[in-house]
């Protein structure tokens, strides 16, 4: 795949070339005066090729400019939309949580031993699997249509969270490999052009101190 690329990015520098070059030729046979044989004239030996060549690598240089800071721009787009999501998860289950401490706290008033289930909030809910599981526990609070369009809103947003990391790491490994190739590892290096980190969420993933009691 790798070595299919760099044979179109030499195919294309070798077309904007060619286009380069009829480029000038145009120009020196119309405002050029045409020698004794009707040819066109050039202002130096060689000056078709080599103002295509200059046209050619500016075009070219400046179109491949443009692709990598529009993929720098979608990368850093990707990389936004998960700490959207990433928030709006966090804010939804802090919701999820309250809901579960409330009712946890009206049970106990209401029917002590009922809420022994739930006797002391150790467990912290960290995701829509974690919220089903405590509303199993409460059939009324499960019947309440407002929890239950809260545990929709957080699985959907968990969802939305997920793919906005994959869509992240996609647009880095793009972005990564665009200013690694020929040409543009060339302006990567006179530009400084960094790479992408990819998303790691291991920390996410780590048990808290707060479900730890700590």
């Amino acid at each position: 795949m790798k070595k299919e690329n760099i044979v179109l990015q030499i195919l294309k520098i070798l077309a904007t070339y060619l286009a380069g070059c009829l480029l000038w030729l145009l120009i020196f046979s119309t405002f050029m005066p045409a020698d004794e044989t009707g040819a066109t004239t050039e202002p130096f030996p060689g000056a078709i090729c080599i103002l295509g060549i200059i046209t050619a690598t500016i075009i070219v240089l400046i179109l491949n400019y443009n692709l990598m800071q529009k993929a720098f721009q979608k990368t850093k787009s990707a990389f936004s939309n998960i700490k959207i999501f990433k928030d709006r998860t966090e804010r939804l289950l802090e919701k999820a949580n309250k809901v579960a401490d409330k009712y946890m706290s009206h049970e106990e008033s209401v029917q002590i031993g009922v809420a022994e289930k739930r006797t002391k909030k150790t467990k912290v809910i960290r995701n829509a699997q974690q919220f089903q599981i405590e509303l199993e526990n409460y059939p009324d609070l499960k019947a309440n249509q407002s929890v239950m369009e809260l545990l929709s809103q957080i699985r959907d947003t968990e969802n939305a969270y997920a793919q906005s990391k994959i869509d992240y790491n996609a647009s880095a490994e793009y972005y990564n490999a665009l200013i690694h190739s020929f040409p543009n590892n060339i302006l990567r290096k006179i530009l400084k052009f960094k790479d992408a980190e990819f998303y790691n969420d291991e920390e996410e993933n780590e048990i808290t101190d707060e479900e730890l009691g700590i």
